[in-house]
């Protein structure tokens, strides 16, 4: 029994289309890199994609020459986002609609030191118990008999004083 070279070229070329047809996917690809400001590659960056619409989220951290990939996405926009240590926190948007790899380029700001100081308020700033200071005014200058007039403020601190002796 012979088989005709025509039936054999038809099947393998409907076999090869079948199997085409049956190797497209719905389902896309994310390669990028994740530089500094000067261009030089950050490895060990957080990178996280989701879709708050399906709550689809994956995460990987670029290699050594600061690349990552996300294979097998179902097509939908998703939200990037990329974090390294020293650095401002990345996000952008993107869209994968075709099985042609989406290739993208990251660049971090570096983040600026910042200090955070709360101040708090408390009790009043002004004084309720008069024993521990002297209010040094005009009636007093009146009231304590002074050692001598060209030294009479340093008389009247000295006499009024606790704790401060005249030499």
């Amino acid at each position: 029994m012979r088989i005709p070279m025509r039936r054999i070229a038809v099947f393998v070329a409907v076999s090869f289309l079948a199997s085409c047809v049956l190797a497209q996917s719905n389902s896309g690809t994310i390669i990028g890199t994740v530089v500094d400001p000067s261009g030089a590659l950050v490895s060990g960056a957080s990178v996280s994609i989701s879709n708050p619409v399906s709550e689809y989220a994956r995460t990987a951290v670029t290699d050594k020459a600061g690349r990552y990939q996300f294979t097998s996405l179902p097509f939908n926009p998703y939200h990037l986002t990329v974090s390294a240590t020293g650095f401002a926190v990345s996000t952008r948007d993107v869209d994968v609609r075709s099985t042609v790899p989406v290739t993208l380029t990251n660049s971090l700001q570096l983040t600026s030191a910042s200090s955070t100081v709360t101040v708090e308020g408390g009790g009043d700033l002004v004084e309720s118990d008069s024993t521990f200071h002297t209010d040094l005014d005009r009636d007093l200058f009146q009231k304590v008999p002074l050692e001598s007039p060209s030294s009479s403020l340093s008389s009247l601190v000295t006499l009024t004083s606790p704790g401060v002796g005249g030499e």
